[in-house]
């Protein structure tokens, strides 16, 4: 965002609904003129009708010979009750070979169906439903075996010994885009805070699933006024790299059958729901992500920093610091690469309608354009309940080499991947001015 559209922005960011109107009138008006052309510093693999989802997982497998992906097979429009979602993987030569694997049809467009890899272990893990109910499965590519966990999963450990989840009918009712459409029973689903419903914790190897803590009890840490007659839900739960803890958003949006605004804040525990810890932030939480163990990088409000890209030490609540503060001023999905010096993220459409594939170097403080890529109009979500546009979401291999991402750039939802080499530890990256 140049100074302008910053300032416009922090004038209406507290009104969504007027925030995509103004959005949407500005990037019409500059649709008037000739669309600009994409821009690559590095070759990109496109792979049209697949994607993969959300950022906040890595496709590649652990041994990184494999590149998980969903395969669609509808219009642009949101998915149907029952209609179904193919996955597989990629493997060979710059992951070219496609193989087909299950189906699901517990899916969206942005989150997917929350496709993982167990640990080291050559397993598929997604959600899918089933007889009324979300539920997550495991393929084993090995014995092509499958079985069914009893509750849906948001993210499976590194370690591949537990997953985390939360109900995604609940999230569907108060951010739809983000839940799966079916109409599971669920007694507490207009609840403001349930008692029954939260985030659960699963063993990977048995599939005994418990819950950790309600949502009832989340909202009772450190109430805030906007919290009254609100509707309160969890998301985004990802664990760190060690697997003994996991980050999650608790958010909270008004009760009205057109949602105004939406709070959102975040925590952290362990495995057994222990140390329950929250951070420092101050009404806004967007995307999240690990640095290691001990970091959590979060785009965010604090009381020190205005809506900006924040590093902070979990369970230390003096330690946090701004990241990329003059380089990095606008919202994106953020993730480090193994070493924890590079950060991938990118940009939502500018007013000409180019995503920004960005990569940060945090030892020199300095912003790389990997990528400059146009979005066709058509791609633009009209609504909440109408989400279907295109987020780069992009996110890296196992030792920092390739960068996976999804795009329209071609014109067709493509799985895309470019081939960094060894240039982050040699000659440092390409980019696009």
């Amino acid at each position: 965002m140049n100074r302008l559209e910053r300032t416009v922005y922090n004038l209406v960011r507290n009104n969504p609904k007027l925030k995509d109107s103004i959005r949407n009138i500005y990037q019409r008006t500059y649709d008037l003129l000739p669309a600009p052309s994409s821009q690559t510093a590095y070759p990109v693999t496109s792979r049209p009708g697949y994607f993969y989802g959300f950022h906040d997982h890595t496709p590649f497998s652990f041994d990184n010979t494999k590149l998980l992906a969903c395969k669609h097979s509808i219009p642009l429009r949101m998915p149907k009750l029952g209609e179904p979602l193919e996955v597989g993987y990629f493997d060979g030569e710059d992951f070219q070979n496609y193989h087909p694997v299950s189906e699901t049809k517990a899916w969206l467009w942005h989150m997917g169906c929350k496709l993982q890899w167990r640990g080291p272990h050559n397993q598929m893990v997604f959600n899918d439903h089933k007889d009324g109910k979300n539920i997550a499965r495991v393929v084993d590519l090995d014995t092509n075996q499958s079985r069914d966990l009893t509750e849906s999963i948001a993210s499976v450990s590194p370690d591949g010994k537990w997953a985390v989840g939360y109900s995604f009918a609940r999230v569907a009712r108060c951010m739809p885009g983000y839940g799966y459409h079916y109409d599971v029973k669920d007694p507490e689903i207009e609840a403001d805070a349930p008692q029954e419903n939260g985030i659960h914790i699963v063993d990977m190897e048995s599939g005994n699933a418990r819950m950790l803590f309600s949502i009832a009890h989340l909202a009772a840490i450190e109430p805030e006024p906007s919290m009254k007659d609100a509707l309160h839900f969890v998301t985004h739960a990802v664990f760190n790299p060690g697997s003994n803890r996991f980050i999650f958003l608790h958010r909270w949006v008004q009760r009205s059958g057109q949602i105004e605004k939406r709070w959102s804040r975040m925590f952290s525990c362990g495995i057994n729901g222990d140390d329950l810890y929250l951070f420092p932030t101050t009404d806004m939480v967007s995307h999240i992500g690990w640095r290691g163990d001990d970091y959590v990088i979060a785009y965010c409000r604090t009381k020190q920093y205005d809506d900006q890209y924040v590093l902070f030490r979990d369970q230390v609540k003096e330690e946090l610091e701004a990241v990329g503060v003059g380089q990095l001023n606008s919202d994106g999905h953020p993730s480090f690469d193994p070493s924890g010096r590079w950060m991938i993220t990118d940009t939502y459409p500018d007013r000409r309608r180019l995503q920004n594939l960005v990569l940060f170097d945090t030892h020199t403080n300095k912003r790389y354009n990997l990528c400059k890529l146009l979005m066709p109009a058509r791609y633009q979500s009209p609504s909440s309940y109408e989400h279907w546009a295109c987020d780069l979401h992009p996110r890296w291999d196992r030792v920092g080499r390739y960068v996976c991402f999804d795009s329209t750039f071609t014109g067709e939802r493509s799985l895309c991947t470019i081939d960094l080499k060894n240039d982050l530890s040699t000659s440092g990256p390409k980019f696009v001015k």
